[in-house]
């Protein structure tokens, strides 16, 4: 079997800073609408070039309305080994099993 194309490797490099980047605009946005643009943007890059969000990103964006899940626009509840957080904006739960 060969190595694969060189080019993946230097693609999956671009994507992954992409992704940091967008994270940083992200999670620290000027207001809510580059936060919704920069989460939607993250999304894209990820799936366009298979890439994995990290798990700390992954459970705070909310997967419908693609807002950060902060204190302010959300609700945790942790119940029996699991945790549920409600996104406040467009209602989706959000359920965590496990380790989180």
């Amino acid at each position: 079997m060969g190595r694969g194309n060189p080019r993946n490797h230097n693609r999956r490099r671009h994507a992954i800073a992409g992704i940091e980047s967008m994270a940083r605009l992200w999670l620290n946005p000027e207001s809510e609408e580059i936060a919704h643009n920069a989460g939607t943007t993250l999304i894209a890059i990820a799936r366009r070039n298979r890439v994995r969000i990290p798990k700390r990103m992954r459970i705070r964006i909310c997967r419908t309305c693609k807002k950060p899940l902060n204190s302010t626009n959300s609700k945790t509840r942790i119940k029996m080994k699991s945790v549920r957080v409600s996104c406040l904006d467009c209602g989706r739960v959000h359920r965590y099993y496990g380790g989180v």
